[in-house]
């Protein structure tokens, strides 16, 4: 497990421009990392919660024959959250209001990267 790349791409990731925070989660609700830009500590429930949105999320789209979930989008009043499981991890940003999340693929894609590496 290489836990120093994982924390490198999620630092980086929270610092651009419009990303608040980033988490990486177990399935089992454990977590991995976190990094808040507004808040240095992590939030107790979120790891549960976070768990607890994709399992559903994936259960509904078996339920309604949509094939697999790739990516979870929950659009608020003042920005989204965008979580995305990756193996037995998952991963969530949040993002401002405004924000393209095609503009922070990149940075997104380097902490899936990591993320894998870990296993």
């Amino acid at each position: 497990m290489n836990a120093t790349e994982l924390e490198l791409a999620l630092r980086d990731l929270v610092e651009t421009e419009g990303v608040n925070a980033a988490a990486v989660v177990t399935r089992d609700g454990i977590m991995v990392n976190f990094l808040n830009k507004h808040a240095p500590e992590a939030l107790s429930p979120l790891s549960s919660l976070v768990a607890m949105m994709t399992i559903t999320a994936e259960k509904c789209t078996k339920i309604l024959r949509k094939g697999e979930m790739e990516e979870l989008i929950t659009k608020a009043n003042d920005g989204m959250l965008l979580t995305e499981r990756c193996g037995e991890f998952i991963f969530i940003v949040a993002v401002d209001k405004g924000i393209d999340p095609g503009s922070i693929k990149h940075q997104r894609e380097k902490v899936k990267a990591a993320i894998e590496r870990m296993v």
